[in-house]
């Protein structure tokens, strides 16, 4: 058995592989994106023909960039708020200003889309609920 054992059984109806990234790819600009999932669709991967040839690997393809405001973030949340300037906020901490923009209305679900078309590849779940956790202590 062990910790990481899977409890099989008759009730379950789906299992998921993920295929571990392989590191560093060489000559990247040679595929231009053709098997990747984008938002933005200016790259050669965006007339792929093929949806089911997508690979989704656990690599990330480098470390943290910066917040880039491409306008990518308006574009999936669903709510009518400010997403950039208040994911800015979130990221840098200042509560003032994310209370003001309406980060109280927000769960860490809400964020999911933001962390998926983010180019920078922040985690905003984390960052909100650090937030809400500092609004709460200090009143």
């Amino acid at each position: 058995m062990g910790p990481h054992a899977f409890p099989w059984g008759a009730s379950i109806l789906q299992v998921s592989v993920v295929k571990e990234g392989a590191g560093k790819r060489a000559l990247r600009l040679g595929d231009a994106g053709q098997r990747e999932i984008l938002d933005y669709p200016h790259h050669a991967g965006a007339i792929s023909s093929s949806a089911s040839a997508f690979i989704f690997p656990t690599d990330t393809n480098g470390g943290e960039r910066a917040m880039v405001p491409i306008g990518n973030y308006e574009r999936v949340m669903p709510l009518d708020i400010l997403p950039t300037i208040l994911l800015r906020d979130l990221l840098a901490g200042d509560t003032d200003s994310a209370q003001a923009l309406g980060c109280l209305e927000l769960d860490e679900e809400d964020l999911a889309l933001c962390t998926y078309v983010c180019p920078g590849k922040y985690e905003y779940g984390p960052a909100l609920r650090s937030v809400l956790t500092r609004i709460e202590q200090e009143g």
